[in-house]
This record gives structure tokens, sequence and C-alpha cells, in this order.
């Protein structure tokens, strides 16, 4: 059995092979909803090869980059895992996961994403991560949530005239303020003209997968999680004067059989108006239930969602692997700072004595060790709070039993680490 990567001559074949595992007769190619994992010239991807020469198994594998805050993380998706079946039961997808590892490491890689959860990937050290909010939402809200949204764009106008001369959160791009932010929203599909300011919505955002003008339109057009379980995309803009405000593209029915309830794919702008579109879809498109998934640092929109909807907590979609513990920090060193400027000048991050654990320092304090599971929980884990309990103990890290209070203390307010979400549009 050969891994190596695969060949650009090779794609459609690796695409014929994950099509016979995860496709029917009324899906679309893998190809087409993956378009840049299943590319000659942007995918990392390996595959297995038996003695004649034939793939046998296949493992995606796709660089894009993860800003959060002034921090830029290199991040790698694996994702489209297959085996033909008479290849099956010999080890292969663990050898190519080696493969993966390897390659990662060389292109200095900063995580692993991970679509799957199963047992060959928590074995080679990969762990499931992070806690969202997934709201539930009927068409029966939708008035009350438009009365919210209307309530919430009178308030940051107010808010805005307290305080004119202050700048507004980097995620509230398209804001125009002034009085014009009161003013309601006239949300609609969007057209291809909307690319270049949804774009700019899109990169205003604190934390999320960075994506160009290119990118936004091959990734909405690809619907790639919304092809596996039989929902279409739909984009709506909302807009104040002309000028968009927020957009939204939200996996909804089409023509076929969903595999699972419609849902808030990603979505950017001024949370009001945000709020506004989803109104809008539960409006126009009337699914039965329309999910949104909220993370951490959508606390705003969650609030205003809570007081409408039922809500459950759950992990982020699929599970992270951390190949460097002291690089990761290094990269997550500048957002860090802007949170609190001397503890993160005062923390330092080295290789721990457990295989990709850490060492934290600080002054004053004996070095904290972590291993590479606790680390991970550091970074990611801990309870879903809202703006008004984060001076509250459910805001404090997620640290094993044991670790002296002084460090507890150390680490509040710097973690956890905020992460966009992985079934999005950047969906592997």
């Amino acid at each position: 059995m050969n891994v190596r990567l695969v060949k650009p001559d090779e794609m459609t074949g690796a695409a014929a092979l994950a099509d016979s595992i995860f496709r029917d007769g009324e899906q679309v190619s893998m190809a087409a909803g993956f378009p840049y994992l299943f590319s000659a010239v942007t995918s990392y991807s390996f595959g297995a090869y038996g003695e004649d020469g034939r793939m046998t198994a296949f493992m995606g594998l796709l660089p894009s980059a993860v800003r959060i805050g002034a921090a830029r993380l290199n991040v790698f998706s694996v994702g489209a895992v297959c085996t033909a079946p008479e290849a099956r039961g010999h080890g292969v997808a663990g050898k190519l996961l080696d493969a993966v590892k390897e390659q990662v490491a060389a292109a200095d890689g900063d995580l692993i994403l991970v679509s799957g959860t199963r047992s060959l990937y928590t074995r080679a050290g990969c762990r499931t991560f992070g806690t969202i909010r997934r709201y539930t939402l009927t068409p029966e809200m939708a008035p009350a949530l438009r009365e919210a949204a209307s309530g919430a764009a009178a308030a940051a106008q107010a808010g805005a005239g307290a305080a004119d001369t202050a700048a507004p959160p980097a995620s509230q791009a398209g804001a125009s303020g002034g009085a014009a932010a009161a003013e309601p929203f006239l949300c609609r599909e969007w057209t291809r003209s909307d690319l270049p300011a949804l774009a700019k919505l899109a990169a205003s955002r604190e934390v999320a997968f960075e994506q160009s003008q290119w990118d936004l339109a091959m990734l909405i057009d690809a619907q790639a999680y919304a092809r596996c379980v039989k929902l279409g995309h739909r984009v709506y803009v909302a807009e104040r004067r002309g000028v968009p405000a927020a957009f939204l593209v939200a996996a909804l029915p089409g023509s076929l059989r969903p595999k699972m309830t419609p849902f808030a794919i990603e979505w950017a702008g001024e949370t009001p108006a945000v709020a506004a579109l989803l109104a809008h879809a539960l409006e126009t498109a009337a699914p039965e239930k329309l999910d949104v998934l909220a993370s951490r640092h959508d606390a705003r929109l969650a609030a205003l969602l809570q007081e409408h909807a039922p809500f459950a907590d759950e992990q982020i979609l699929g599970t992270v692997y951390v190949p460097d513990a002291a690089r990761l920090f290094r990269r997550l060193k500048p957002y860090l700072a802007g949170l609190q400027p001397e503890k993160a000048a005062g923390l330092e991050g080295s290789p721990g004595a457990a295989d990709r654990g850490i060492r934290l320092s600080y002054p004053g304090l004996d070095d904290l060790e972590l291993d590479a599971d606790a680390w991970i929980a550091l970074l990611f884990d801990g309870a879903f709070v809202m703006p008004e309990e984060a001076a509250d103990s459910a805001a404090a890290p997620v640290l094993p039993e044991g670790t002296p209070a002084q460090w507890r203390e150390t680490l509040t307010g710097l973690f956890p680490v905020p992460f966009p979400s992985t079934s999005g549009l950047n969906y592997i």
C-alpha cells in the first residue's frame, strides 16, 4: 500500500471514490460540493494506492486561515475521508492520517480540524471541543423576532448617540451610525452585485475563516454542508438606505427530502440586522424549524434569540488536533494581548513535558504543565457565557483539578478562545 499526495490528474478519480461512498443519485458530485478540496491547485489531499496503482482510499486536506482578533491561525481541514470496501480493515485510514499530520507539520499548521469524531481520530489525539448554543426558531416567532431586532437597533442608535465618538465593533461593519441606525431594515434576497459588500461584512468579523470575494462566491455556490444533508442555500441581505448592514446564508429545503433541520449556515454584520434576516427567512421560506448555532463570539445575537427561542448547548462539529502547543500559543499572543495587555505580556508558553503539551509561565508563579487534552480544554471548552455573565464564575477557564487558584485567576479573561463555526461555508 502506497500513501502519498494525490496528483492533479488523479483528482477526478478521488471525487468518484468519494461519490461512491457519500452521494446518492439525487446529489451532485462531491467535486461540485467541495470544489477547493478536489482542486488540483488548492488541495493537499492524500490517497492510498494498491499495487496496481489504483486509489483505494482518500483523505481530503485543505488549508485555510482563521482570524481571531489580531491573531491569524494556519488551519487545515480534513474531510471526505473514504475507503473502498475491498480495502477496509487494513489500517489504511490510520496511515493516511499519519501522512496528513506530517504534511501539516511541514506546512507550519496550527490546527487540524476533522469533520469526524470516530475512534480513528480520537485514538490519534483528536478531541471534541468548544461550546455552541443551538436555538430552534419557528415561523410563529418571526414577528416577535423582528420587533426585537427593531428594538435592538434603536438601542444601538441611542448608545451611539451617547458616545458618538466611539468606533463600532469590528463585527458590525456596514453600520452607518448616527440617526440611520434606528431606521428599519429592508430584507431581500441577494444579487451578485452585493458580493463586494458581503465580502466587506465578512471581513469585518472578529472571529472567522478568512474569505476573499472569490471564496465567498465559490462557497455560497458550492453549498458544501447543505448539499450533504439535501438542503440548499438561500442568501439574504438586510440593507439600510441602500447599504447592506448584514447578510445571512441559510440552508433551506428545496426539491429533495432534507436529512436534517434547516439551519443558518453563516452571517455577518450588525446583530439587529442579522435578527431581522432570520425573521425574514422564517416568513418567506417558511421552514417548519430553523436552527441557529451561535458561538461564544455571537453572544449578542444569542442574547436576542434567547428571549424568543428554546436552546441547547453542544460541542462544535467535529474534532480538533493541535500539532504544536507552543507554536499555537505564540500565534494566539496578539489576540490575548488585545484582551488584557499586561497579563498577556507576562504569559509565556513553551513545549511541555507531555507529547504536544505546553508549559505556561507567568511572573511570580510556578510553571503550569498541561498535556495535550488539557491544553485543548483550556483553549476552547467551558460554559456558553452571555454578556451579563462575563464576570460570573461561569466564565472561568477549564483547567485540571488541583490547578492553583493564582493560575486560574491569571488565565481568566484570556481563555477560552473563541472559534468560528466548523459547519459554516468553510465546512469540509
